[in-house]
């Protein structure tokens, strides 16, 4: 018997199982399993760590390794995500969600959607720009979590945090210099090397 953590969808085709070391394709849907965790480690050393019942698509990733430049967008319908930031400069980055844009500056940070689409935002290091869609961006700092349904943010210091921050799911400033492949996360489908 195979356990599955996760699969992935391109537009049109049917949805196949992800596994460890899995290469994870533009524009491909990743879905977690319940109790599941995909770890998505992009060429530039950014994470992507896709929690229990999470489903997030990836709309773009360029990168450059000789100038460090280069770009990546995300969407994330549901669930739960670590983001944590790779080489690029901070504005290179966006994630999309069902009610606001992120943009992040130097930034380890877990996003929640919940059932109707609201955005809880957490940061962990770093800022988050958090901008709902109807209305005006505001700035998340770490120890902060901003709550929004795509109107008004609220703003409070962290307390408690989900399952998803309690391990650093190998994320390491050290590990994958070579730019390409991912390392494990112990216990979760790896998506592979982006």
């Amino acid at each position: 018997l195979v356990e599955i953590y996760g699969y992935g969808t391109l537009v049109g085709e049917k949805r196949q199982p992800l596994f460890a070391r899995d290469d994870v394709i533009l524009n491909m849907e990743i879905e977690s399993v319940e109790d599941g965790r995909i770890d998505v480690r992009f060429k530039d050393n950014t994470q992507l760590i896709v929690g229990s019942l999470g489903k997030v698509k990836i709309d773009n990733f360029a990168f450059n390794p000789k100038s460090s430049t280069g770009d990546l967008s995300l969407n994330i319908a549901t669930g739960l995500m670590r983001f944590v930031t790779g080489k690029m400069a901070s504005k290179s980055y966006i994630v999309r969600t069902p009610s606001a844009v992120l943009g992040v500056r130097g930034t380890d940070f877990i996003v929640s959607i919940d059932a109707s689409g609201g955005t809880l935002v957490s940061v962990l290091e770093g800022i988050v720009e958090v901008t709902p869609i109807n209305g005006s961006p505001s700035l998340v700092s770490a120890g902060s979590t901003a709550k929004t349904d795509g109107g008004q943010i609220s703003i409070s210091p962290t307390k408690g945090l989900p399952e998803i921050s309690e391990t650093t799911f190998g994320v390491s400033s050290e590990s994958n210099d070579n730019g390409g492949g991912n390392d494990s996360g112990g216990g979760g489908g790896d998506g592979g090397g982006y």
